[in-house]
């Protein structure tokens, strides 16, 4: 909720719950999105992309984030 939009909401409960869009709309027909891009900024899987990004884009574009690997503790 970094813009103020309320954009996105948790659905589900417990180890079920998920991210969710209007009442479970597809993020691209999202009519409270501004497009600005926040959200993607912030995010600290790197899971969402900026609107317009070819999923083969995204899959291009991953890296492994140490620091979450840090704070969750390394599993050998």
């Amino acid at each position: 909720e970094v813009e103020g939009a309320h954009v996105w909401d948790v659905g589900g409960r417990g180890i079920g719950s998920r991210l969710t869009c209007e009442l479970n709309r597809n993020w691209a027909e999202s009519r409270y999105c501004t497009s600005c891009g926040k959200c993607v900024q912030s995010c600290p899987t790197g899971a969402l992309a900026a609107k317009g990004y070819a999923a083969e884009e995204m899959v291009k574009r991953t890296e492994t984030i140490s620091r979450l690997v840090e704070a969750k503790g390394a599993r050998a």
